[in-house]
């Protein structure tokens, strides 16, 4: 009971069906009746071998035939040679998951998370279901967020690393038709402010978004990242290239105008899906939400609560939720992973020393078994090497 406390105090936020993690009546005293049950039997076992044993034969070799004692002693070797694999094996698979989680905490996310603080803001429909409102609320919220000192903010629709997607099917402009159903889809990401340069994310082609393209009166356009120029435009430049939604008609034709690096968006072991960013301004109004990425020239977790009260000067009612440096949020994103590398490698230590315990006990016995020989040994002049290397050999079937 207090191990299966430890482990849920230890678990990641994502864990599903954590309310029904506990240790189940049935399991514990059917696990506990084949502990007890396989205690009894090879207690017994050896017991019943000794009792058979008559005195003429236990005075013959120490109570051992040639035949018979090369059979328990193969009989002991299998077992030290399973129980080292087993436990091996439990080793080896904890030390690749190790391995694995180390290399997955120096991937490059695609942008930089020190000093960066997040949080995140839903406006509610009933005041603000028009897109002017909205527009106006981003626009006064990052000018409050950046007369901080040492603040500057930008904001997004689906932070990086969070898993939040939102997705289209598009077409591009000039290309032959798609059959209806088939056509490709990419990740969509909305922004406010000067985004790529407060995540530094790094603009490879192009040109980054405008002052005059925050106008909800100007013509459309987006940025793409790596992905989506790899795999849609490989042979050509994108910029230029226009794209459109298929399931919303009302959106016109989308320009690219710009290229950007790639971020890890659905976490660090996962690659990055073509995406496209647009401003908030040239979308539908039923996107009210909105996560404001800060960054902070000094400690970000401690600015969260200045950094709040200056969105809530723009409007006092609204709530602002997850509140977390970008660390947070990574390290959020292998939570699992590292929930998973705890398990194995409690188990693989717990397996270590139930083999580690069961060897002690089989050569231990050994040893007893072959007392008399090993005195005969050392009389005739074998050194405490010798001996060992005797132990060794016969404990791995060697000949």
């Amino acid at each position: 009971m207090v191990g299966t406390s430890l482990l849920v105090a230890l678990k990641p936020d994502n864990l599903p069906r954590l309310q029904e993690i506990g240790v189940d009546s049935r399991v514990f005293a059917f696990t506990f009746g084949l502990s007890l049950l396989t205690g009894v039997v090879f207690g017994l076992l050896p017991a019943w071998t000794a009792a058979r044993a008559g005195v003429s034969e236990s005075l013959k070799e120490g109570g051992r035939s040639a035949t018979a004692g090369r059979s328990h002693q193969r009989v002991r070797s299998t077992f030290v040679v399973v129980e080292l694999a087993i436990a091996l094996v439990l080793l080896v698979g904890a030390g690749l998951l190790v391995k694995t989680f180390w290399k997955l905490r120096n991937v490059e996310p695609g942008f930089n998370s020190d000093h960066l603080l997040t949080m995140r803001v839903e406006l509610p429909e009933a005041r603000y279901k028009e897109v002017d409102k909205q527009t106006r609320f981003r626009i006064q919220a990052l000018a409050t967020v950046n007369s901080l000192p040492g603040a500057q903010g930008a904001m997004i629709s689906e932070l990086p690393l969070s898993g939040d997607s939102l997705n289209h099917d598009f077409v591009i402009e000039a290309r032959p038709p798609i059959a209806p159903g088939d056509e490709p889809s990419l990740e969509t990401r909305s922004i406010m402010g000067d985004y790529f340069h407060v995540m530094q994310i790094p603009l490879r082609r192009g040109r980054d978004f405008g002052r005059h393209d925050f106008d909800d009166k100007a013509p459309l356009v987006g940025i793409v990242n790596d992905e989506m120029a790899r795999q849609y435009f490989p042979n050509e430049d994108p910029l230029g290239k226009r794209i459109r939604w298929v399931r919303n008609p009302t959106v016109e034709w989308i320009t690219i105008i710009g290229v950007v690096g790639d971020v890890k968006h659905f976490g660090l072991d996962l690659p990055e899906q073509p995406g496209l960013y647009s401003p908030y301004t040239q979308i539908n109004p039923w996107k009210r939400w909105m996560t404001f990425a800060v960054r902070t020239q000094s400690d970000p977790g401690a600015m969260g609560q200045a950094v709040k009260q200056q969105i809530w000067k723009v409007d006092s009612q609204l709530p602002i939720t997850k509140v977390r440096t970008m660390d947070e949020v990574s390290a959020a994103s292998f939570a699992a992973r590292r929930f998973n590398m705890l398990l194995l490698t409690l188990f693989s230590g717990l397996a270590l020393m139930l083999a580690a315990v069961g060897v002690y006990g089989v050569m231990s016995y050994a040893v007893t078994q072959r007392t008399q020989e090993i005195g005969i040994r050392m009389a005739l002049g074998a050194q405490m090497g010798d001996v060992m290397k005797l132990v060794m050999r016969s404990a791995c079937c060697w000949p």
